[in-house]
């Protein structure tokens, strides 16, 4: 059975972020990084990251 996500990544005016689904708050911003990111977004959602980002 698939988990439900509870975040998302996405680029706005300011940059990179990460944000909570359910509420549309931005969890943490990141500027230009996107790897920084997803690594957080990862981390967050308890997923094991790649060893290698393209």
């Amino acid at each position: 059975m698939a988990k439900t996500r509870r975040y998302k990544v996405g680029c706005s005016g300011s940059g990179w972020g990460v944000w909570e689904i359910a509420t549309g708050n931005k969890v943490r911003g990141f500027g230009r990084s996107r790897i920084a990111a997803l690594e957080y977004w990862y981390e967050l959602e308890g997923w094991k990251k790649p060893a290698v980002w393209y």
